[in-house]
Formats: C-alpha cells, sequence, structure tokens
C-alpha cells in the first residue's frame, strides 16, 4: 500500500503543475508566446543548468569509474528501443514527417523530471546516485539520435546523413554542453564557488514547472478534438510500458548489476514520455501536438502502471 501511495503521489504532483498551467493558459495569463517563452527558457537557459546542477551533486569521479558497467544498460536498452520504434513505424505505416517524435516518444522516459523524484520517493536517497546513471546515456542519446530523427521529420534533404556538420551543430546545443561541462567538473573533481552554484540551482530549478507549464498550456491551445488515442499514441504506450523494462530486466540478466541499481533502471524506463519532445518538436517545427498528446496519455496511465511495475520489481 505505501509502494502504491508513493508511487501515486509521484505522478499526481506533475499532473498538478500541469492543471495549473492549463487554467492559466484558459484565464488568457498564458498563450502561445508565453509557451514559445517557456520553450527558449527551458532549451536555452534553466535545462542546462539543471543538469549541471544534478551531475556536480549527486556523482563523484569515483561513483562515475565504478558504475561505468551498469551505463552499459540503459544505454544499451534505449538504443535498441529506438531501433525497435523505427522498425514498428515502417510496419504500421507512421507518416515520415512523424516518424522521428514518434521514436522519440516511443524510447525515451521522463526520467529526469518524474522518474528521479519518483525513485528517491520508492527507494531512498540511494537511489539518486543510480538515477544519475540511468540519465547520463539517457540525455546523451535524446540529445543525438532524438534531436536528429525530430530535426529530420521537417528537414528538406530528406537524405542528410546523421555524421554531418548540421547534425554536430544539433548536438551541441546548451543542454549537452551543460551535460559536459557537468562530467567535466565531476571527472577533474572542480567545484564551482558557492554563489554560483545556488545562482544555477534557483535556475535549474525552473526547469519542471516550466516545463509542465508548457504542456498544460499547449494542452489547452490544441483543443480536446485534438488528442486522439490512435494505434500510434498505442505503439507508444507499448514502448514506454512494456518493452523498455523488459529490455532494462533481459540486459540485467546479462550484465550483473546490484538489484538495487536493476529496480531503478527499470522504474526510470517505464517513465512517462519525456516532456522534452514536445518542446524540441516545437523549435524544430515537427508534430509538437502528437508528443503533447502521447504526454499526457502516459503521464495518466503511468498513476496504474507504477504501482503495477513496483509489485513486479519486487518478486524479480
Amino acid at each position: 500500500m505505501q509502494t502504491f501511495f508513493s508511487s501515486l503521489q509521484g505522478v499526481l504532483v506533475v499532473f498538478l503543475i500541469i492543471a495549473v498551467g492549463y487554467y492559466l493558459a484558459k484565464i488568457r495569463w498564458f498563450d502561445e508566446r508565453a509557451a514559445d517563452l517557456f520553450v527558449k527558457i527551458v532549451l536555452y537557459v534553466s535545462f542546462p543548468l539543471n543538469l549541471v546542477v544534478n551531475i556536480i551533486s549527486t556523482l563523484t569521479k569515483e561513483e562515475l569509474l565504478n558504475y561505468a558497467r551498469g551505463l552499459m544498460i540503459p544505454f544499451f536498452s534505449i538504443l535498441l528501443l529506438y531501433f525497435i520504434a523505427y522498425i514498428l513505424a515502417v510496419l504500421f505505416k507512421v507518416e515520415r514527417s512523424k516518424r522521428g517524435v514518434f521514436a522519440a516518444t516511443f524510447t525515451f522516459s521522463n526520467s529526469i523530471f518524474v522518474g528521479l523524484p519518483l525513485s528517491q520517493a520508492l527507494f531512498g536517497e540511494e537511489a539518486i546516485p543510480y538515477s544519475l546513471i540511468y540519465y547520463i546515456p539517457s540525455t546523451f542519446l535524446w540529445w543525438t539520435l532524438g534531436a536528429y530523427g525530430i530535426a529530420k521529420d521537417v528537414s528538406k534533404e530528406g537524405g542528410e546523413s546523421f555524421f554531418s556538420l548540421t547534425t554536430l551543430k544539433r548536438i551541441l546545443n546548451p543542454p549537452i554542453l551543460g551535460f559536459i561541462f557537468g562530467l567535466i567538473l565531476v571527472i577533474f573533481e572542480v567545484s564551482p564557488p558557492n554563489f554560483v552554484f545556488k545562482s544555477f540551482k534557483m535556475i535549474g530549478d525552473l526547469t519542471t514547472p516550466l516545463s509542465l507549464f508548457y504542456v498544460g498550456t499547449v494542452m489547452h491551445l490544441m483543443g480536446r478534438e485534438k488528442f486522439e488515442f490512435n494505434s500510434e499514441a498505442l505503439l507508444v504506450f507499448l514502448g514506454r510500458f512494456f518493452f523498455a523494462p523488459f529490455l532494462v530486466v533481459l540486459l540485467s540478466i546479462l550484465i550483473k548489476i546490484p538489484k538495487l541499481m536493476r529496480n531503478v533502471f527499470i522504474i526510470m524506463s517505464a517513465m512517462p514520455v519525456m516532456v522534452n519532445t514536445s518542446i524540441l518538436a516545437r523549435v524544430y517545427g515537427a508534430d509538437y501536438e502528437f508528443a503533447v498528446s502521447v504526454i499526457s496519455y502516459t503521464t495518466l496511465f503511468s498513476i496504474v502502471m507504477m504501482p503495477i511495475l513496483m509489485i513486479l520489481v519486487e518478486k524479480i
């Protein structure tokens, strides 16, 4: 019962903030310009600093070296998920102009905004380093494969290569630079001055509420008629709540890691769709409305799925 309420509260926090964003859009405090502003603040300011703060405050050089083996499980499970997503996109005839967004929603979980606090609530403080270990390959693959796929949805050069100067420019964006900067500080054991760290943290803490305000605002601007639960949304559900945790369990049999690390990875992998998918899709001009739709659906459904997953985790 305690597991159920911990899972429920973690998801309800997200829903409450989205609901506030929706209401403020309804009374016209937030509009399309506000949504665009949220995107810019999150993508170019708060999220990069959020990454720096999370990495240097929860990981040490020794932990990075000790957990190197554990990095393999999220890295390969996410890579396999992305490959499966594109196979399913072809088999189920997902529109070419939506395949990048579809693959991103199928593959990448809301690991930092929902997964980190939920793992902490379920497993305690000792789960935080494992959550960040999962997040390292997740964020790297998101800003490489994920961002490339979403940008390719609207690319006029259909044959654009992944190994190109354009792709390199997309990869070297503020979030991935913040991520790399955080890792460098950890590896060389450099601590920023306290006033710098606190400033970064205060700005970085804006990431989650602004991202969820954005989702609530876009939900209102879209209107109910655009929230279709179709075969593509169902496939995203299978990716988030079946394929993702299944691959983690499978790889943890082949690559031995501590039980708590495995359990945290399972929960992190089965989070709802990453909120940043809709933000990046909007920046590139891709199908951000589909992303918002499946973010909403998977977040709602996670209220049911998280307690079930926790029960299964305890039994395997």
